[in-house]
């Protein structure tokens, strides 16, 4: 097909496209728990903040465009809704007035989100603003917004990332040999150990974002989301480090740890955790992350999980007969989820492939 640089490109606004509806939820903490998709100004998850009962309002049917009025980070960015949704104030539905595909419709997710830079908490969106928002589109020849063309570039690249995904898995399994059979969690023996007992945790190094230079070294932060990388910097400093795994000791990501294998810098809000009497590997660390998480709600904000609660913390690991931590069971048994993770993953694949084949065919 056509690449992107051959199309006639036409600057169309929402109003002409969209109806545009404004979400009605406005008292969070008093929603009941349910399976309606809350949709808030989030710049993670597709903007879903939780799944709710009995709201005010349902946007019936998917199909829709959200948009984010502001938020923390998330102002401007859209996303497709699939399915039946509820949506704060803070958001925007965008029905299509036209017949448009799922496919057109996350193409220009993508473009409505390339303007997100401009809105902010002192730059919202409001309703009037939202319909004034020109979008950049390929058009037809005469001069109509191409959603057939949009519909199928978004197919390539969806087929595209398929492809290298499926590659990536394959060669996964392969470097990670058969599964082995072990004893089941419930099974082995366990023990408290102190993080300290375990682990040589070393500082990372406060470095405020407007002291940064961007560059192509990920910076962790106190994030919950993200693998905890906040930006990409060409900064260097004494924090310096790789196959590690980054524990959050404040911040919103309190406790959550992410394992880092590429060459990275931390704010100091992160704590660097190194295997004391094993080596660092993917495997063991991934497994100490989730046997960390397990003691989160105990901290919070007036609570936090500061250097000294870190090291006299104690955790459960399974133990050998000696009473040792049994770090050859944590590495397998992490092996071996990612094995049927890897292989879980593929299945879907082909059975996708299946049946977009015999839709394709009726």
């Amino acid at each position: 097909m056509q690449k992107l640089e051959g199309r006639t490109w036409v600057s169309v606004s929402l109003d002409s496209m969209f109806n545009l509806e404004r979400g009605k939820e406005k008292n969070m903490a008093a929603l009941a728990e349910g399976h309606t998709p809350l949709v808030s100004a989030r710049k993670v998850n597709n903007g879903v903040k939780g799944f709710i009962a009995t709201p005010s309002k349902v946007v019936k049917g998917g199909n829709v465009i959200s948009l984010n009025n502001d938020g923390d980070g998330g102002a401007g960015l859209a996303y497709y809704q699939p399915s039946d949704f509820a949506l704060d104030t803070h958001v925007t539905a965008l029905h299509p007035k036209n017949m448009v595909s799922p496919d057109a419709l996350l193409y220009m997710t993508a473009s409505i989100s390339k303007q997100h830079s401009i809105f902010g908490h002192g730059r919202s969106i409001s309703l009037p603003r939202a319909k004034r928002i020109q979008d950049m589109l390929p058009v037809t020849n005469s001069g109509e917004p191409d959603y057939k063309y949009m519909a199928e570039y978004t197919q390539q690249k969806r087929l595209s990332l398929i492809n290298k995904y499926r590659t990536y898995a394959q060669k996964s399994i392969a470097n990670l040999g058969e599964e082995v059979k072990l004893p089941a969690l419930s099974e082995m023996s366990w023990d408290s150990f102190s993080i300290s007992d375990v682990f040589d945790i070393l500082p990372g190094k406060r470095l405020v974002a407007a002291d940064t230079t961007p560059g192509s070294r990920p910076f962790i932060g106190a994030l919950d989301n993200n693998n905890g990388v906040a930006r990409f910097v060409s900064d260097n400093n004494a924090s310096l480090d790789r196959n590690v795994l980054g524990v959050n000791y404040d911040g919103n990501g309190m406790v959550i740890g992410f394992y880092h294998p590429y060459e990275c810098i931390f704010s100091d809000s992160v704590k660097r955790f190194h295997l004391k009497s094993y080596k660092d590997n993917a495997f063991v660390l991934l497994f100490m992350k989730v046997v960390i998480l397990q003691q989160k709600s105990k901290f919070g904000y007036l609570y936090k999980f500061n250097a000294e609660r870190m090291t006299n913390t104690r955790i459960m690991l399974p133990v050998t007969d000696s009473g040792t931590p049994d770090y050859e069971y944590m590495e397998q048994y992490a092996k071996n989820m990612m094995l049927r993770k890897y292989k879980q993953y593929l299945a879907y694949l082909d059975s996708k492939n299946k049946t977009d084949t015999i839709a394709t065919n009726d």
